[in-house]
């Protein structure tokens, strides 16, 4: 039995026996197993050619791709309209618009909540919209991490967008807008959040996204940012609208 064992703990102790050193054969902190999963070159130190070691980017969430200083979050190597750290985040391929051979693409699969790594669409991934209106931004989630990120303009003080939580009722691609002093036709890609006339909705007489509220209770998107946000959304997706409304109108850049 002690032979038994002596032999037993001199194998699990000998190296590359049980478990193998990574190989890393530009000693950049990469091995060249995950140089393959980021798209590097196993063979340069620095692929992107900034000064700095694929490793090190890749450890403080830098591309190796695209340098110096562009985030993961900023590169989109495969262009699929998924960056580089959403696609490891869902841990699809970098290099591939269509991770799973579905014939949908990564960023279309994420959009709906569909996993872009199961062809069987079988894992929902939770999403929902988020209005901060102190910080007069959109934020769009799924599988709780941030999508997309966009300026918008919620209601003025005294007619402010009303906090809480929502869901999407209704979808319309063009609606007109009348009121006491507004008469706004042919707005596109609105989605009535509350009943009452609450819609998030495309916006054509203003570009103050972002910067201040302009609104009388809907949440104002420029039309192309609408209209992105109508194409993959449904009736039921919960709509979140927090943050205080900004006392000043305009609330800076």
């Amino acid at each position: 039995m002690k032979k038994i064992l002596l032999v037993m703990s001199l194998f699990l102790l000998a190296p590359g026996i049980l478990k193998a050193e990574a190989i890393d054969s530009d000693n950049d902190g990469l091995s060249d197993s995950d140089e393959a999963l980021y798209y590097t070159d196993p063979n340069n130190p620095d692929t992107d050619g900034d000064t700095f070691l694929d490793g090190v980017e890749v450890a403080h969430g830098y591309s190796p791709h695209k340098g110096p200083s562009v985030a993961m979050h900023q590169f989109d190597y495969d262009k699929d309209g998924l960056n580089d750290w959403l696609e490891h985040w869902f841990k699809s391929d970098i290099g591939k618009g269509d991770t799973d051979g579905d014939n949908v693409n990564d960023f279309d699969e994420v959009m709906r909540g569909n996993n872009p790594i199961d062809i069987s669409t079988s894992t929902q991934f939770a999403r929902w919209i988020e209005v901060d209106r102190t910080q007069q931004r959109l934020n769009y989630f799924v599988d709780k991490v941030k999508v997309l990120n966009l300026p918008v303009s919620t209601g003025n003080p005294g007619t402010e967008t009303p906090t809480g939580d929502f869901s999407i009722l209704k979808m319309i691609p063009t609606k007109a807008y009348i009121g006491i002093d507004y008469n706004l036709q042919n707005v596109k890609w609105n989605m009535e959040f509350r009943k009452g006339g609450y819609y998030i909705h495309g916006t054509y007489w203003h570009n103050d996204f972002g910067i201040r509220t302009h609104s009388h209770g809907c949440v104002n998107l420029s039309t192309p940012d609408a209209e992105l946000l109508y194409k993959y959304m449904d009736i039921g997706v919960p709509v979140k609208i927090i943050g205080e409304t900004p006392k000043k109108r305009n609330i800076g850049t």
